[in-house]
């Protein structure tokens, strides 16, 4: 089985943030991308998987 892995933008909010935990959950390589550094480094937090 090959690795998955997906890049999300606007990955701290939202719909974005619901398909970052989606996707850390079932496996994959999640690339979470933000316009704020620290709304980045509170998805980090939330999702710890990252």
């Amino acid at each position: 089985m090959s690795a998955k892995t997906v890049l999300i933008t606007g990955s701290n909010r939202g719909i974005g943030l619901a398909f970052t935990k989606h996707y850390v959950a079932n496996g994959w390589t999640v690339i979470a991308a933000a316009r704020d550094p620290q709304s980045a480094t509170d998805v980090r937090q939330n999702c710890p998987a990252l």
